[in-house]
């Protein structure tokens, strides 16, 4: 039984610590990767931005958080009424995150796909996304964002 235990301790201690605990670099990706594809489900999208997130888009200001889901929201009703068929798809080309402490920083493509359920599909826009995610209770939240169109 001591021999057995032994193996064990050692092949834990040889066995690569990232593949057992995860690393920040992919946790932050994570959330990324999923807030993109939350962006037909804003609500749920919501869950992985802080309350005291700021959002640039262009050079616009977005208000807080919680107004900023209210408006969102407000907007993506009026076009549903509109054409119940539409819907928006977000791609996340070429990140690149770096950790520092409890702050990561990321940079991407952001392929930005409105689909509408009928006439024609514009171009998707193409934007240079920045995000900063703060690590908090060991989950990392969406603190600033910012978009420019290339």
């Amino acid at each position: 039984m001591k021999l057995f235990k032994s193996i064990i301790l050692s092949m834990l201690f040889l066995i690569n610590p990232v593949v057992l605990f995860g690393d920040d670099e992919s946790d932050v990706m994570e959330v990324i990767k999923t807030w993109a594809s939350l962006e037909g489900d804003l609500n749920k999208q919501a869950e992985l931005i802080r309350d005291d997130r700021v959002m640039i888009a262009g050079s616009y200001v977005w208000p807080d958080q919680k107004n900023n889901l209210m408006i969102q929201n407000e907007r993506r009703d009026a076009t549903l009424k509109r054409d119940s068929g539409w819907k928006i798809m977000q791609t996340i080309i070429s990140p690149k995150v770096r950790i520092y402490g409890n702050v990561a920083v990321a940079h991407f493509i952001r392929r930005f796909d409105v689909i509408p359920g009928e006439g024609e599909v514009s171009p998707p826009s193409m934007d240079n996304g920045t995000m900063v995610l703060v690590k908090d209770k060991g989950n990392w939240g969406i603190a600033h964002t910012h978009f420019s169109q290339i």
